[in-house]
This record gives structure tokens, C-alpha cells and sequence, in this order.
């Protein structure tokens, strides 16, 4: 491609000695024009971008100024002896003052994400709060004095048509986080809400909920409105009528509204049965608030959150949420935006993370029975944990395998309880159509650690490489001497090893992989979560390493 074809296919407007600019910058940071190498002349950049000589020479510099570039008399334009590094600057507009507190959690994983991206590729990072009155004037001051490549943006509510046309206008390359406008082309990274919502709400509706709560905050923007079509959908598709007695909307995603929120909801005469917090910071209040009520969880509630912020696995018991993991953010934004400013990607472009349910105590090995949560197994007479639409593995088939007996045996009874129907283990490898839609590999991962967890994933590597064709694929391992000194030690040693087979295996299994940790002793449990992961409400949990009950108190088990 040409010059002006290069130029044609920018689309990024701005004066056109930018434009030039841009497209020799990133054609000198992708190689094409080597340190020391002599740039076409004036007049062959006239030629092949089609500009006036005043276009080139203005071009020239501007990377002249930058360090980019040296002229030298009688010899020409050649490139500086070392590529400056890229300068990316971090803008976040209207996240200021007490702001930032509220939310450090999901500020400091966007920016770890946005810092070891940039670091990784020897990009200079700065990063800069301002109010949102005084945005448009910054931005044109950073396009105007060219102090950066490219510009990560960051807004508390919408994104404007003003921010974006004036990097636009300024050919400045830029990448919005978390934001978009619908229907205008632009440069972002998002997350698809309305299907987090809807992952959320019917997670609930699977386990027999139906009177469930709704919280989030900022209706007035994208975020909120997503998140609340996504959770209605969800209602509408399993029959059970929307109430806006049970939605609350708050001014900001804070733990002080949370609980506001949540607190109004269970204070009612009829409160819900459950609660989907749109927001895991909002989540962490709604705990205090039912506790505070003298509330049990997930007996007398549960609660769904949102967008897994660190702190979510660390509560009593674990937050059940929806990973759109803020940490991804940064690192995908900022991989776009160098792309765009070396010329590898073409504005405009947009990257969409698909977001994950991550199943954790807050909701999981509960059951509906007569109004109330349970956390039994339920016998094969009917009185077991089932979903809305009947018995959740009916009709599947299980093969357990594994050395330790108790613990396969407990859990793939779990799923026999379930619907599904045990077979023989004994050739898992019978090819296509023909192989159970759930194996399950249970086995002693505190007995000879290394070897235990080797065979696993010997066993695993088989399975997938010889064609089978398993539906799901569970991984039971259970840890003893929960109450040894070395307990923690021990869990941690198997959930890193249990979480490097998963990851390993769900990049070539035809279905999804997943793992449970826990005692010997608590097989039953165990079958609780795989039955859960093995149903269609489990469907969109892959990759995940669950623990149930490993080292925690019997009163606390989640």
C-alpha cells in the first residue's frame, strides 16, 4: 500500500502534515526505516502521499522536534541513532478526589494492566486525573504541544462527541476504556454488560431463585442501562415478570450505596430471595447490610456481583460475580493503542471482552425448597437441588476415574442424583458421539502432591488428544489435614498446580474444563458444585478453580 492509501485507510483526519507524521512515526517504529537510515526526500514524500512540499516539510519537523528524526546538510533526513520510545498518556476524566478512594481496587487493577503492558514494549507512561469541565481544554493542549503518541481514555460517565473530535481532528491516535457511543466508529475497549447481566440473573434463576433483586448505579449512563436490559432479559426468558419495586439505582458505585441499596431491599415486607449487585464494590456494602440485619449468606440471601475485583474472592463466603477483569482492560487498551500508533492496526477498532461467570460461595450448594435456601445434596426421590426446567443432567451420562474411591464415588453420585446416568469407566476413549458428556478425575492431591497432580494432568493431556469428546471435564482434588500448620501451604501448592492443568487443557478440550479443591471428607459438597458446573446453568463457567470448604471453618463453609 502507497502512502496515500496508508493515509486513506487511517480515516483519522487532522491536518494533513499530521497525518504524514503519524504514518512516518510508525513506519520508523515498525523497522521499515532502521536507525541511521536516509527517509525519502521532500519531494518523493510529495510524490507518495500526494501533499505540497509544505506538508512534507512541516511533517519532517515535527519529527525534527520530536527527536525522532536528524537533517543533516548535503545529506539529507535520516533517522535519530535510537527510536524514541512511545508515549502514552493515561487521561482519566472526572475520577478525582474521593473519587479515586472509592474505587482504588478497580482503578489500580486497570492501571496495573495499562503499566505492565506499556513497560513490557518500553513505552513511557504518565498518567493524568481531571475534572470534567476542564477536559476539552486539556486534550487540546496535549494534541497542540504533540506531549504524547497516543491517548488512553478513561470517563466516569459517558464518553463525549467532543473528546473524541478533538483527537480526531488531531489525527492523535486514542483508545476508549469502558465507554463507547453507539453507532459512531471509534477506537475501544469494552465489555459486552448485557450479556454479564444476563449470565448474573439466570445463574440465579437456575438455582430456583425468582423474587431477585437488582442494584447498580448511574442509570443515566451506559453502563447502568446494559447492565438492567440485561437482567430483565433474563427474567423474561424464564417467565418471571420484572418488578421495579425490586430495582435500586444509586449515584455511584460505592459500598456505602451498596448498602443503601441492598439494605432497603431486605428491610422490605416481601424482600427478595436474591440480589444481583451490578457492581462487586456496591456488593461488598450489601454483605454488611445483611449481616447487619442478622442475615445468613447465601441461606436467607445470595448475591451475584460484578466485574471481580480482587476483593470479592476474599469475603465470607466468596462473592459469586461476573469477571470483565479491569486488569484486562488496561492491558488490551493499551496493546490497541500501540498498534494503532506503529501503523499495525487501522482505526477504528474496538476489542469486546466476553465476560465470565466465576461461581463462588455466595450462591453455590444452595437449593430452593419450600421458600427456603439449603445446602443438602437431596436424595434420588426428587427432593435434590434442580433447576427450573426439570433435573438439571437429565439425559447425560458420567464416568468417574481416579485413585481415590470415596471422593469419585461421592461426586459422581452427586451428578447420578442430578439426572445423569453413571457408565463404566473403564474406556473413555470410544470417539466421537460416543463418549460420556461428563468425566470426572477425583483424586488425593495431599498424598505425593507432584505425582498425584502429574498423573492428573497425564490423564487430562489423553483425554483431549485422543479425541475425547466429553462435554465437561471436573477435576475433584481433595487436600487433607485441613487443620495442619502447613494447611495453607499445601492449598495453595495444589490450587496453582490444579489452576495451570485447567488453563492448560481448556485451550484444546472440545468442552469446558474446571476443578473443585476440598477435603476427602466433603465428597458430597463437592458433588454439589460439579453437578452445578456440569448443568446448563454452569455452562459459562471454563477455566475455573472452585474450593469448598478447604480451610475454612465448618460455621463458614461457602
Amino acid at each position: 500500500m502507497d502512502g496515500r492509501g496508508r493515509l486513506a485507510g487511517r480515516r483519522t483526519g487532522g491536518p494533513m502534515y499530521q497525518q504524514v507524521r503519524q504514518d512516518l512515526l510508525a513506519r520508523i517504529r515498525r523497522g521499515e526505516f532502521p536507525p541511521g537510515s536516509l527517509l525519502p526526500s521532500e519531494n518523493q514524500l510529495c510524490e507518495e502521499y500526494g501533499v505540497s512540499v509544505t506538508t512534507a516539510r512541516r511533517a519532517f519537523l515535527e519529527l525534527v522536534n520530536e527527536g525522532v528524526v536528524q537533517r543533516k546538510a548535503g545529506v539529507g533526513t535520516m533517522v535519530a541513532p535510537r527510536v524514541r520510545r512511545a508515549r502514552v498518556a493515561f487521561v482519566s476524566i472526572d475520577y478525582v478526589g474521593d473519587a479515586w478512594r472509592q474505587i482504588s481496587s478497580v482503578m489500580g487493577e486497570l492501571i496495573a494492566g495499562v503499566g505492565e503492558y506499556a513497560w513490557q514494549h518500553d513505552a513511557i507512561l504518565s498518567m493524568t486525573g481531571i475534572e470534567d469541565d476542564e477536559s476539552p481544554a486539556y486534550l487540546r493542549n496535549l494534541v497542540e504541544d504533540r506531549s504524547a503518541d497516543g491517548v488512553l481514555l478513561r470517563v466516569a460517565n459517558d464518553i463525549r462527541e467532543e473528546h473524541l473530535d478533538i483527537l480526531e481532528r488531531a489525527g492523535m491516535p486514542y483508545v476508549v476504556i469502558k465507554r463507547h457511543i453507539p453507532g459512531r466508529k471509534m477506537n475501544y475497549v469494552n465489555s459486552d454488560d448485557v450479556t454479564g447481566a444476563r449470565l448474573a440473573t439466570s445463574h440465579l434463576l437456575e438455582l430456583g431463585y425468582r423474587r431477585i433483586g437488582f442494584v447498580c448505579a448511574k442509570p443515566e449512563i451506559m453502563v447502568g442501562r446494559d447492565r438492567l436490559r440485561g437482567y430483565r432479559e433474563a427474567l423474561r426468558e424464564y417467565g418471571v415478570g420484572y418488578d421495579d419495586g425490586l430495582v435500586r439505582h444509586e449515584p455511584y458505585f460505592t459500598r456505602e450505596m451498596g448498602y443503601r441499596a441492598v439494605r432497603s431491599l431486605l428491610e422490605l415486607e416481601e424482600p427478595p430471595e436474591a440480589v444481583f449487585v451490578a457492581s462487586d464494590t456496591m456488593a461488598i456494602g450489601g454483605y454488611e447490610a445483611a449481616r447487619d440485619l442478622g442475615m445468613e449468606i447465601p441461606e436467607d440471601v445470595a448475591f451475584v456481583g460484578y466485574d471481580d475485583i480482587p476483593p470479592a474472592a476474599l469475603l465470607q463466603p466468596g462473592l459469586t460475580t461476573v469477571r470483565t477483569s479491569y486488569y484486562d482492560f488496561g492491558y488490551l487498551a493499551t496493546e490497541l493503542l500501540l498498534d494503532l500508533i506503529d501503523g499495525r492496526e487501522l482505526p477504528p477498532q474496538r476489542r469486546v471482552i466476553r465476560p465470565r461467570l466465576v461461581v463462588r460461595g455466595s450462591t453455590v450448594g444452595t437449593k430452593r425448597v419450600g421458600g427456603k435456601a439449603h445446602r443438602d445434596v437431596g436424595t434420588r426421590d426428587g427432593e435434590g437441588w434442580t433447576s427450573s426446567k426439570g433435573d438439571p443432567l437429565a439425559g447425560k451420562t458420567v464416568a468417574g476415574f481416579g485413585p481415590l474411591e470415596r471422593l469419585g464415588r461421592e461426586v459422581v453420585g452427586a451428578c447420578v442424583l442430578r439426572g445423569a446416568r453413571e457408565e463404566g469407566g473403564a474406556d473413555v476413549h470410544r470417539g466421537p458421539g460416543r463418549d460420556p458428556d461428563i468425566v470426572v478425575y477425583a483424586f488425593d492431591a495431599g498424598s505425593g502432591m507432584g505425582r498425584a497432580l502429574g498423573e492428573a494432568l497425564d490423564f487430562g493431556r489423553s483425554l483431549v488428544r485422543k479425541g475425547g469428546g466429553a462435554e465437561c471435564l471436573l477435576f475433584a482434588a481433595g487436600l487433607d489435614r485441613e487443620n495442619s500448620s502447613s494447611e495453607k501451604v499445601e492449598r495453595a501448592a495444589v490450587r496453582a498446580g490444579m489452576e495451570k492443568i485447567v488453563a492448560e487443557l481448556s485451550l484444546e478440550a472440545r468442552g469446558r474444563v474446571n476443578a473443585v479443591l476440598c477435603s476427602p471428607s466433603d465428597g458430597a459438597r463437592a458433588g454439589d458444585v460439579v453437578a452445578f458446573l456440569c448443568s446448563d446453568g454452569g455452562a459459562c463457567v471454563n477455566g475455573e478453580v472452585l474450593e469448598v470448604g478447604v480451610g475454612r471453618g465448618r460455621e463458614n463453609e461457602g
